[in-house]
């Protein structure tokens, strides 16, 4: 497989179309037939199924596709990486962050990213944590912070625990709900969750399993994290939060924390890639100050005994 040949189908995926894939790549329609064509000998399977108003793939080209899309953006970062030893500071890093770890240590290490690399593009996307995965290994994301209850069992990607932090429940400060409750009874309320309880990573699933209490049958799953702060502050929903919001002012005075008498688990926040080796040297410069922004805020907070550190219920990782 040669590369022209890998970048001509990704543009004909794309388009839809040889005659629109030839006019965006400037090659006459011909040499990129013959392309695809050399391509799907040397496989020995179809990768297109050609129409009189264009072409579409076959499962076999879907799953070259993908491969391809992942090569041209490795050579790219080659690219990338030969520049930034050439003294060329250029490049793109893209970031896929979940809520809880888009602010604090995050922030600070892209501000200074920013002030030393100006000639770099930062893409910040805010993702939930399968969606990350994802993007990961499709190539479109370079790293990601995933927020999550303990340490992934059989990590698909390269992962790092960065900090902990405690997590809090929490309802509008004129909620009706008063007094310490047990999870028991507070699943017989309606609740606010970011996953769907079945995922490894959602927070209200894994306290609720953790407890071996039946999870409630009321509840939104809300991706947005505009919406999940009005819900959360306007409507009797009981929401999970990390412990940050509650130092925050325009947080605190909108939301009660809830006490129950199990144990609350801390909050793990990991950096996940799919390999180190492989990642460019400003992703790398990008990732070591991360992992410095993360290390000085545990320990200020440490210190501070703003966010001490709670051992998660028995059971966890």
């Amino acid at each position: 497989m040669k590369l022209h040949q890998l970048r001509s189908l990704i543009v004909v995926a794309e388009k839809g179309s040889i005659r629109e894939a030839s006019r965006v790549l400037h090659i006459t329609q011909p040499a990129i037939s013959k392309a695809l064509s050399d391509l799907e000998t040397e496989l020995g399977a179809p990768l297109l199924l050609r129409f009189n108003n264009g072409v579409q793939l076959t499962s076999y080209g879907q799953s070259l596709v993908r491969h391809a899309r992942v090569i041209e953006l490795e050579m790219q970062h080659a690219k990338e990486d030969i520049d930034n030893l050439l003294g060329i500071a250029r490049g793109n890093v893209t970031v896929g962050v979940t809520p809880a770890t888009a602010t604090g240590p995050f922030a600070e290490a892209l501000k200074r990213f920013m002030r030393m690399h100006p000639h770099v593009s930062v893409n910040v996307r805010e993702l939930r944590p399968l969606q990350l995965q994802e993007g990961l290994a499709d190539g479109s994301i370079d790293l990601g912070l995933v927020s999550r209850i303990g340490q992934p069992v059989e990590p698909r990607f390269h992962w790092e625990e960065l900090y902990t932090i405690p997590t809090a429940l929490a309802v509008r400060v004129d909620h009706p709900l008063r007094g310490k409750k047990s999870l028991r009874e507070l699943a017989q309320s309606a609740w606010l969750s970011w996953d769907g309880f079945d995922d490894a990573t959602s927070l209200v699933g894994s306290l609720f399993s953790a407890n071996g209490v039946e999870p409630p049958s009321s509840v939104l799953r809300c991706t947005s994290t505009t919406l999940y702060v009005e819900m959360a502050t306007t409507t009797d929903l009981i929401s999970m939060w990390s412990a940050l919001p509650f130092h925050m002012p325009e947080y605190n005075s909108k939301l009660r924390r809830v006490q129950i008498s199990e144990p609350l688990p801390n909050m793990t926040i990991g950096l996940i890639c799919r390999d180190l080796a492989l990642a460019t040297s400003i992703a790398r410069a990008l990732i070591d100050m991360i992992r410095e922004s993360s290390g000085n805020m545990g320990a200020t907070f440490r210190r501070a005994g703003a966010i001490p550190r709670i051992k998660p219920p028995k059971g966890r990782e």
